[in-house]
This record gives structure tokens, C-alpha cells and sequence, in this order.
């Protein structure tokens, strides 16, 4: 079975990304679609980062730790909330952190909003991102609307049958990717 871990991006209290989070690592778990894990940017609480992994001297352990999960994973799914038409620093300063790793691995990105404008900017931006860095980005605007309403705490959608359509195009897709890119 596949590993895709889902970087939960928001460190903010009160975030509304990580229920999202919460409930991937749920339906892909439910439905033996993947084994996962919660890369969550709150809990290892990184620094600024001055130097890509590859350079850096003395990397702490939290940094060694994610750095095992993150290249472990046949895929990632990227949750992002929109922080004024974009995605947050701490995602920024992950993602500069490595250049090779990034190199044909299979991701998704899911963007989160509040309201009901949907971040297709955010995932726009990430996109390009991610492909100028090498990876095998899954083309599709998957973006949450009202996430809020939509989720509660522990990531449980309140209508699971709208939110199984939303997300479910996007999962298929990247499992799609991840067969692909398995040797």
C-alpha cells in the first residue's frame, strides 16, 4: 500500500486547514486507499531556515524527523489555507528547505478558505511551485470552501457525501501518479 503524507500548513490558533488535514488522513485510512500520516507545521514549530537541509551543518531532530517522513512518502498532499490570495511562510520556508527531494515526487494541493471564495490563486501559486522544483504536481483546483462549516474539529464533514465528491477526483488522480511513479 502506498504512503502519502499530508502537510498540514497553517500554525495559526484556530486553524480551519487542519480539520481538512484531519479528514484526508481519515477517508484515505477508512477507505485503505493509502497509509498516512499528518505532517503537521505547528507541532515541529521550525525555525527560519537559513540553508537548504542538504547544507545545513546541524540539523536539529525535529528537522531529521520530518525530513525521513517527508522522502519516506510515495506522495503528499499539500493543505494550505489562503493567507491573503497566497499560502503561508511556514509553508514557504518548508518547501525551500529541500530541492532534490522534491525531485518526481507526487503531490496534490488542496487549498482552504473560511469564506466562500475558493483559493484557486493559492493553488495556482503552489502549483508552479512545485513543478519548478521538479515534482509531479496533480493538475486539478481542489480548493474547500466554508471550512468551518464543512468540518468540525476532529476533520468530520458535515455533508461526507459533498466532501467525498470534492476531494475525491484529487486523491484518484494522485494515487493514479503515485502508481505511476512506483519502481
Amino acid at each position: 500500500m502506498k504512503r502519502i503524507a499530508i502537510l498540514s500548513s497553517s500554525v495559526r490558533t484556530g486553524r480551519l486547514s487542519h480539520r481538512v488535514a484531519l479528514y484526508l488522513q481519515h477517508y484515505l485510512t477508512a477507505n485503505e486507499l493509502a497509509e498516512t500520516e499528518i505532517l503537521d507545521l505547528k507541532a515541529y514549530d521550525f525555525p527560519l531556515f537559513e540553508e537548504r537541509f542538504a547544507f545545513l551543518p546541524n540539523p536539529s531532530g525535529k528537522v531529521i524527523d520530518f525530513t525521513e517522513r517527508f522522502v519516506a512518502a510515495d506522495a503528499l498532499i499539500i493543505v494550505t489555507p489562503v493567507y491573503n490570495a497566497s499560502f503561508p511562510a511556514a509553508l514557504k520556508n518548508v518547501i525551500d528547505l529541500y530541492l532534490q527531494e522534491w525531485r518526481r515526487q507526487p503531490v496534490a494541493v488542496v487549498s482552504v478558505t473560511s469564506g466562500k471564495v475558493p483559493g484557486i490563486a493559492t493553488v495556482q501559486q503552489l502549483q508552479a511551485l512545485l513543478l519548478k522544483l521538479g515534482a509531479l504536481v496533480v493538475p486539478m483546483l481542489c480548493t474547500v470552501i466554508s471550512a468551518g462549516e464543512t468540518f468540525d474539529e476532529k476533520g468530520t464533514a458535515a455533508s461526507p457525501a459533498a466532501t467525498e465528491k470534492l476531494l475525491r477526483p484529487m486523491i484518484d488522480e494522485l494515487l493514479w501518479l503515485t502508481g505511476k511513479t512506483g519502481e
